[in-house]
């Protein structure tokens, strides 16, 4: 007999079926590496520019001009004089350094704001307790500028400087005939009948005129009896020529407003000699200080002030803004090298 049938065998699998891959395309460049070539860029100039910020954040050096010899702080004053806080920084800091032995201010300004003068006037006599100021009149130093002058031991003007301007000056527009014109009105709820003094859009009442005379007065009194007290001048003396009118440096020589006509470098010349002259009264001497001796003065040192730290966070995000933008520049020209599609930001 034959042996019994066994278990029914399980047909043999299938063979898996063939997926054929899709077809690799040599692209030379493109997509993947493009966008690898990148992002290397990118970071790249990003390590360099932040690299480049921690060096300039390490630039903590004075800015020094001219020859070997004393060291002489110089502060300059630069257009309208609106903000008095960093100039007063600046004097103060350098009023306080051991290596400084005199101030120079440098003004190029046609005036400005009367409280920011005079705080720069009170850093100045502040500072003359400390070391000799000098101050150095540029092209322009009129009005406020020439407040600030006030503050110095000594004024240097050239021939041809504008100063003087010595008065005051506030002006209201009046629109209310524009405003009737394009009929136009503006309603004003105030607390006093003085709340709304130069309003443009009504017309100037006697109480306002009063109001903005006696503000002009007191600080024109203010100016003149200043003068007159630091220019060693009779307070009638300074009326004759406080009308507000501008004068040359040669004629402000004239008028007792300025010491000497001289330059920047005669300013800092001088301003060594009062720091020997103090310090030789001291020990009983003198010193010459007199325009005669400038030619014996080896050229000081100026020394200008540090400029002011960047903030880290900002100039990161400067030089990382910068550094993206060069690195895309630099991907495409790459990319274009390579005979590739250019990357294009839409």
């Amino acid at each position: 007999m034959g042996q019994p049938p066994g278990p029914p065998q399980a047909p043999p699998p299938a063979a898996f079926p063939h997926r054929p891959r899709p077809e690799r395309r040599d692209s030379g460049g493109k997509g993947g590496s493009a966008f690898v070539l990148i992002l290397m860029l990118v970071f790249g100039m990003m390590a360099g520019g932040t690299c480049a910020t921690l060096a300039t954040i390490g630039g903590d050096h004075d800015q020094i001009l001219g020859g070997r010899g004393e060291r002489v702080g110089v502060v300059e004053v630069s257009g309208p004089i609106v903000t008095s806080d960093e100039i007063t920084r600046q004097i103060r800091e350098f009023a306080r350094r051991d290596d400084l032995v005199a101030l120079v201010l440098r003004i190029e300004s046609p005036g400005g704001a009367v409280a920011p003068s005079q705080e720069i006037y009170q850093a100045l006599r502040e500072a003359s307790a400390k070391k000799p100021v000098v101050a150095s009149m540029g092209s322009t130093a009129a009005s406020g500028g020439f407040w600030i002058s006030l503050g110095a031991d000594w004024v240097f003007a050239s021939p041809g400087t504008i100063t003087g301007s010595i008065g005051v000056i506030t002006q209201t527009p009046d629109l209310t005939e524009l405003a009737e014109l394009a009929r136009f009105r503006m309603r004003t709820f105030k607390s006093g009948p003085l709340k709304d003094a130069g309003n443009p859009f009504r017309a100037l009442t006697e109480a306002d005129e009063a109001l903005f005379m006696g503000l002009i007065n007191d600080i024109y009194d203010q100016f003149v009896t200043l003068t007159a007290e630091r220019r060693g001048l009779p307070v009638e003396a300074v009326k004759k020529i406080a009308d507000g009118r501008i004068l040359t440096g040669r004629a402000a020589l004239e008028a007792d407003l300025v010491d000497e006509l001289g330059g920047l470098w005669d300013a800092a010349r001088k301003a060594v000699l009062l720091a020997r002259a103090r310090d030789a009264k001291e020990g009983g001497s003198t010193v010459d200080t007199s325009s005669a001796a400038y030619a014996k003065v080896e050229d000081p040192a100026l020394v200008y002030p540090r400029p002011p730290k960047p903030k880290l966070l900002d100039l990161l995000q400067s030089r990382a803004s910068r550094a993206m933008a060069d690195g895309l520049v630099g991907a495409v020209d790459q990319l274009s090298e390579r005979g590739s599609a250019p990357v294009e930001l839409r």
